[in-house]
């Protein structure tokens, strides 16, 4: 099984110069410039078929995957978020979710579920620890490990990704790997 990681077009948050003070970006959305990265993304990619797709239900990579897979819908996947760190980070609840992005299923979600499903403030940010990021990528490597499928597409985030590649991905970048490969690094 092959793995194609993309990270999510440039954010309201990524093109701040200060996240969290004196503006917070909560769930931030793309940017004008995100959009073009992920229409030449789009162009770049529509001719390869997949077998399925894996979404963060964060607002950057749901408005990434709308543009560059227009006509699939992805499984909205909240193990593959980013790391819990800023303002960013923090989600925004199913129903409101679902009423900007009619067309997906958000039905397996939580209502908090960017805080590992325990009622909080919705503004406040609890910052996950890097072990807490890699539980999740194992839970989630272990929920694919037995599909029968040889293309898998995850529209995930930059910190979130960079435990399997090493680096932080440019947005809209797309990393390649196959599953048995990432399997055996973190198990």
């Amino acid at each position: 099984m092959k793995l194609y990681l993309i990270r999510h077009a440039e954010s309201e948050a990524n093109a701040a110069s200060d996240l969290d003070n004196p503006t917070y970006y909560y769930d931030a959305r793309i940017t004008q410039r995100g959009v073009e990265q992920a229409k030449k993304l789009n162009n770049r990619i529509k001719n390869l078929k997949f077998d399925n797709y894996f979404c963060s239900p964060l607002t950057r990579t749901l408005e990434t995957f709308s543009i560059v897979f227009p006509s699939n819908k992805p499984v909205i996947e909240p193990l593959i978020r980013e790391h819990l760190y800023h303002s960013c980070d923090v989600g925004r609840q199913p129903k409101k979710l679902k009423k900007e992005f009619n067309d997906f299923d958000f039905n397996n979600l939580n209502d908090f579920w960017w805080n590992n499903n325990k009622p909080i403030n919705e503004k406040k940010i609890i910052q996950e620890s890097h072990n807490d990021i890699k539980m999740r990528l194992r839970s989630f490597l272990l929920s694919i490990k037995n599909l029968n499928l040889q293309k898998i597409v995850l529209v995930s985030h930059g910190t979130f990704l960079s435990q399997i590649t090493e680096y932080m991905l440019d947005n809209c970048e797309v990393y390649d790997c196959e599953y048995n490969e990432v399997y055996e690094k973190f198990f």
